[in-house]
């Protein structure tokens, strides 16, 4: 099964710690985390250290993320 997630408007800058945060608690609201297999965003920029943020906070509550394997 898909499902398109938009995560709440970020407030400050578009750093890659803020959208990571944003995408964290998004997956934590929907009940998905430990569940993403892959993200697409476009920012591109920011895109591969979002994904390493998003990958130290899962290591904090032990979910299995892999940033690299993530990018699409």
């Amino acid at each position: 099964e898909e499902l398109l997630i938009d995560p709440y408007e970020l407030v400050g800058k578009h750093s890659s710690e803020n959208m990571a945060q944003a995408v964290f608690e998004t997956l934590d609201l929907f009940g998905l985390k430990g569940q993403v297999l892959a993200i697409m965003i476009n920012n591109a920029s920011n895109y591969d250290t979002m994904c390493e943020e998003l990958q130290k906070l899962c290591e904090q509550e032990d979910i299995s993320f892999n940033a690299q394997r993530a990018q699409l």
